[in-house]
């Protein structure tokens, strides 16, 4: 992913924040300036749609292209989605081109599937029973199948007991981290493909105990050489700790929670932003308090109780462009598009 440029003023008070989605403190304040992102963008960017992926630019009050029901690669490396004919009652699995949003290849696939998550460049597309989205949907059970693109078949199928809304592969491929939701609350799990094994995915500090997790997600984006996936929860309702960063480590297998205080998570829905930095960071901002909190993610790789350092600044991530904000539907830049 491409951040949007930002210049930090010199001085940073860097904090820390244990694991665990425990408490959280507050640092000095500093002066942050983020570019303005209302000038024209070239080349174009690939966008989260509530209804889908499409391709966006600044000076376009219309996507450029759009997929209705379609699924993004959180780096925005690929894109897929399916296609049903009706007459023909069979389903088809399509990659779809995110500089122009042609079809470049299909797949035959069974019916009654939806993409639950898309693994970077493609290779692999996790594949659920599900209606699509993220949130509870009360299931007593979930198919869970995976697509590969080098074999142009399925190589899993997987019959899992609950609610599992799958998010992220392993980067070997071989475990998916899904969301198993239980009512009012969820756990992230991880699932063994070659074996079936499935089990509640601990913190790097293992001594820090499997939470169950309140929240809904805003946006997730992984680091430069997607080993890493930060993705930012509202909590609302928890008074001292409405917002947080889960951060799962797709190599090791194990996750981190950042918790962060108000005003994040606090203001209405739209108004908390995350983005991977070109420090390799993320930056959390509550936009309309301007206050920004920076993560240090890669030291989530780091097993133990080290602590993950966090900074807290005042400033904010620059809203989309006028024009961007106006597009019915439009959610948020996944990525550039490059050619």
């Amino acid at each position: 992913m491409t951040p949007r440029a930002m210049v930090i003023g010199a001085a940073v008070l860097a904090l820390t924040i244990s694991g665990g989605c425990g408490s959280s403190k507050q640092g000095a304040t500093q002066a942050v300036k983020v570019a303005d992102a209302s000038q024209p963008t070239d080349p174009p960017k690939l966008a989260q749609f509530d209804k889908g992926i499409g391709a966006v630019s600044a000076e376009s009050s219309t996507p450029i292209w759009f997929e209705a029901g379609a699924v993004a690669a959180l780096d925005g490396s690929a894109v897929f989605s399916i296609r049903h004919d009706g007459t023909a009652g069979s389903d088809r699995l399509v990659r779809i081109d995110t500089s122009d949003g042609r079809v470049t290849a299909t797949w035959p696939l069974r019916s009654g599937l939806s993409i639950g998550a898309v693994a970077p460049g493609g290779r692999w597309i996790a594949l659920t029973d599900r209606r699509p989205g993220y949130g509870s949907q009360s299931r007593a059970s979930t198919e869970l199948v995976v697509f590969d693109l080098r074999a142009g078949a399925e190589v899993h199928r997987r019959s899992l007991t609950g609610d599992v809304q799958p998010e992220a592969f392993s980067v070997d491929g071989s475990r998916v981290f899904a969301l198993d939701y239980r009512g009012d609350h969820y756990r992230v799990q991880t699932i063994d493909l070659r074996t079936g094994d499935r089990y509640d995915t601990s913190d790097r500090n293992k001594v820090v105990p499997v939470e169950d997790m309140h929240g809904r997600a805003v946006h997730g984006v992984m680091n430069a050489d997607r080993t890493l996936l930060a993705t930012l929860y509202r909590n609302p309702g928890n008074v001292d700790e409405p917002a947080f960063v889960h951060v799962l480590d797709l190599t090791n297998g194990w996750s981190h929670c950042a918790d962060l205080p108000a005003p994040f998570g606090t203001g209405p829905p739209g108004t908390d932003a995350i983005e991977l930095t070109a420090r390799d960071t993320v930056v959390v901002a509550a936009t309309q308090a301007r206050r920004l909190a920076e993560i240090h993610i890669e030291a989530v790789h780091t097993p133990g109780t080290t602590l993950v350092p966090v900074a807290f600044r005042t400033g904010t991530i620059a809203p989309p462009s006028a024009t961007l904000a106006s597009m019915p539907g439009f959610e948020y830049v996944i990525a550039t598009i490059t050619a």
